[in-house]
């Protein structure tokens, strides 16, 4: 029972292959979200009224978000968050792990 080897090329150790680049896209992700938003802003003549309120409505809250995101540092909405959490009861805490095994 010969049998002949017909896969590809060995590899071997030490072998570096070349990968392929992968092309970037010009558009980063805010970019292509503002490219849909006026693309369904510039279709007004196929929407209806309700639709069109909806998307101001949209609108109006994500900057309103956008602000209140903007507000808070880092350090506030940490505190925030700590805060809220020594408020919570016990029940929620993480029991203590100890190496000794009596806990």
């Amino acid at each position: 029972m010969s049998s002949t080897f017909t896969g590809g090329a060995l590899s071997f150790k030490g072998d570096k292959k070349k990968k392929k680049a992968k092309k970037k896209s010009q558009k980063t992700k805010h970019d292509k979200r503002k490219d849909e938003a006026s693309s369904l802003v510039d279709n007004d003549d196929e929407m209806t009224e309700a639709e069109r309120k909806a998307m101001q409505r949209k609108k109006e809250r994500e900057l309103q978000e956008i602000e209140e995101v903007a507000r808070k540092s880092h350090r506030e909405r940490v505190e925030e968050f700590n805060d809220k959490l020594g408020k919570l009861t016990e029940l929620n805490d993480i029991p203590r792990v100890s190496a000794a095994g009596n806990g």
